[in-house]
């Protein structure tokens, strides 16, 4: 069995020579049959010289060199198709991976039977060494590649990988990328074709130098994370109609079984009065969305003002409204950019924002569940309090290798007291959310504080599945639920169906008047 190890080589003539002796007595060690080649890719800096150096000096050192500069991707491949080995494998220069995984990631190929073996840095037995804000925007990316394109590996950028030859040529006919995406893109459509992919925890230690431009190729592979979703979903009118169906047909089958009739007398009850006063109430509580993101930022080295931020947190919660999946992060990452705020510290905030709020609706959902679960006031509230209890353990338990540590990497930055005043501003927040459905459900009488707590919580949990536009349907749909222990049923999806609306107007509305007030359009910040 033999072995090609790839070294991908732009402009790296002062480390190159080092490099390759290092990899050469990892390889050995390894026991496998082994070629080293060193993917020259158009270098300005005599690194071309030294690698032809260093394949003159010994055999089993190839030297590949082009003239004009092809990218990662085509690079890569370039290399992995002239390779000899019947495993191929690549690492950065820099080796920032420590080699002692080389003979791991190899096995995994030739003794464990996998087609693809990746290097980590994101699961809980890695051991890593990098700034906090490079780790908070690696663990946003790859929450937004595992939640759009679908993906079950945590690390996609580690430039530590190992494929069977065969494998990856037959891949590389689908890949569209030949930048820094390339990675990720072949690790989703691996997965996608039903290749088998092992992911190992490695000990990886930031270098200090990069070539990545956090001001262009950040921004351009968070772009190519939607170009994929999108090309893979289709989306398009077709599959924006077809999300709105669905989100009609769910509001349509709760009032047919609440009874149309019970359904328009109850909207007929509803105060105009309260419909203004919830109305002003949740605009309101955009300046607090707002004044929590430059928080966030500032302590990340940001600082923008609270008005600004708030007119980019509306245009970003509109985006949510009209689509079927939260595309709206990136379209506020859009907007701070124009302020030069990098998309990697954007979508870094964004994440711990996310973090937080899941913190304060699980506090609400799980403490209102406790009030109501303890009076045993209907068996409908013990069953739903011993539900939440289970589906929460279940939850964290799934959320510890997704977001689980993007709090503990976002303290680095802030600080306890900091993360303490964040997740204070989102209990507000989430406490004026839930004042929202409250004022509605008065038009009904005097509604209880706890139920409405409860389902509003929920509601938010289950409205952020990417299902429709806005999660209008499932929202509704688990307010009802809840509400209909205190209220009809009829009277129950009035509230939901109101609150929604009331929410989601509000919002497009300030959307509207923030787009107009940055000269920014729709499109603009969609695309």
């Amino acid at each position: 069995m033999k072995i090609s190890i790839v070294l991908p080589a732009y402009n790296e003539a002062k480390r190159l020579r080092e490099t390759v002796e290092k990899v050469r007595e990892a390889a050995e060690k390894t026991g496998y049959d082994y070629e080293i080649i060193i993917a020259e890719d158009g270098s300005t800096d005599g690194t071309d010289k030294i690698a032809a150096e260093l394949s003159s000096e010994n055999s089993k050192i190839v030297h590949l060199h082009s003239d004009e500069r092809l990218g990662r991707g085509r690079a890569l491949m370039n290399a992995f198709d002239k390779a000899t080995g019947d495993v191929v494998v690549y690492m950065d220069v820099d080796l920032a991976t420590d080699l002692k995984h080389l003979k791991e990631l190899v096995d995994a190929i030739v003794v464990d039977g996998y087609d693809i073996a990746t290097g980590s840095r994101l699961m809980k037995e890695s051991r890593t060494d990098r700034p906090a804000k490079r780790e908070i925007a690696s663990r946003g990316y790859n929450f937004l590649v595992r939640l759009f394109l679908g993906s079950k590996i945590h690390d996609h950028q580690c430039g530590f990988k190992a494929f069977r030859k065969q494998v990856i040529l037959e891949i590389a006919k689908y890949v569209k990328d030949n930048h820094w995406f390339w990675d990720t893109e072949v690790l989703v459509l691996a997965q996608k074709r039903g290749y088998k992919v092992k992911e190992i925890p490695v000990e990886w230690r930031h270098g200090g130098e990069t070539k990545v431009d956090f001001g262009k190729d950040v921004v351009y592979m968070f772009s190519q994370v939607l170009r994929m979703w999108l090309n893979e979903r289709k989306r398009s009118r077709k599959y924006l109609f077809l999300t709105t169906v669905i989100a009609v047909v769910i509001l349509t089958f709760i009032a047919y079984r609440a009874g149309l009739q019970n359904v328009y007398q109850s909207l007929l009850s509803i105060n105009l009065y309260y419909i203004v006063a919830s109305s002003a109430l949740y605009a309101l509580s955009y300046v607090l969305r707002g004044y929590r993101f430059r928080y966030i930022l500032s302590k990340l080295g940001y600082n923008r003002s609270t008005a600004f931020s708030t007119a980019a947190v509306s245009i970003s919660q509109t985006v949510n409204v009209i689509t079927p999946v939260r595309i709206g992060d990136m379209a506020r990452a859009y907007v701070f950019k124009r302020r030069d705020v990098p998309y990697s510290s954007s979508i870094g905030g964004i994440a711990a924002e996310r973090f937080f709020d899941l913190i304060s609706v699980a506090i609400i959902a799980m403490v209102s569940a406790l009030i109501i679960g303890s009076g045993i006031r209907e068996p409908v509230y013990a069953l739903l309090f011993s539900v939440l209890i289970f589906t929460g353990i279940f939850a964290l338990s799934r959320m510890e290798n997704i977001v689980g540590k993007i709090f503990r990497n976002a303290r680095k930055a802030m600080g306890i007291k900091e993360s303490i005043v964040v997740v204070s501003l989102s209990l507000l927040l989430w406490f004026s959310d839930i004042f929202v459905c409250y004022i509605i459900a008065l038009s009904f009488g005097n509604p209880d504080f706890v139920l409405v707590a409860l389902a509003v919580a929920l509601g938010n949990i289950v409205k952020a599945l990417p299902i429709t536009p806005g999660g209008i349907g499932t929202y509704e749909a688990a307010l009802t639920a809840i509400l209909s222990s205190g209220y009809s049923t009829g009277a129950a999806f009035t509230i939901a169906l109101v609150d929604h609306a009331v929410k989601n107007v509000s919002t497009m509305v300030l959307g509207i008047l923030a787009l107009a007030s940055l000269n920014l359009s729709l499109r603009e910040v969609e695309g």
